[in-house]
């Protein structure tokens, strides 16, 4: 059981790495491999992740103000991202842990974050940010 979590993780890794590699020396601009968002095709307008993949470009390539242009909401949901995935695979989290989980991940957090993301995604498709 032991091996086969070693394993997930190592192929997670390297997995990841691959990908951190395309992103960095492929910008989604210039190449057709990229997916392209199904919505910005359908209706024109821009999703919450429309730009994602060419900010995460911009970022790996030290381009840090270029990439806040292509997708502002990634600089907030990148950190909250990763810190719940943290919160989650604490194997004995301690009481602070549990508590922060709580507050951050809870019900009425998660209605929060739906809304930011509403909110930005109108903003966005109104002011074209």
């Amino acid at each position: 059981m032991v091996i086969k979590r070693i394993l997930i993780w190592v192929m997670l890794g390297i997995g990841s790495t691959g990908v951190l590699f395309i992103y960095k020396y492929f910008n989604p601009l210039n190449h057709a491999l990229f997916p392209k968002c199904p919505l910005k095709h359908l209706t024109g307008l821009d999703c919450p992740g429309c730009g994602s993949q060419r900010a995460l470009h911009h970022l790996l390539n030290g381009e840090i103000e270029q990439s806040f242009v292509q997708n502002p909401l990634l600089f907030l949901m990148v950190p909250y991202l990763l810190l719940g995935f943290y919160l989650q695979l604490v194997p004995e989290p301690t009481v602070r842990e549990l508590k922060l989980r709580k507050i951050l991940y809870g019900y009425r957090a998660i209605q929060v974050i739906f809304a930011m993301v509403a909110i930005f995604t109108i903003l966005r498709n109104v002011f074209e940010i």
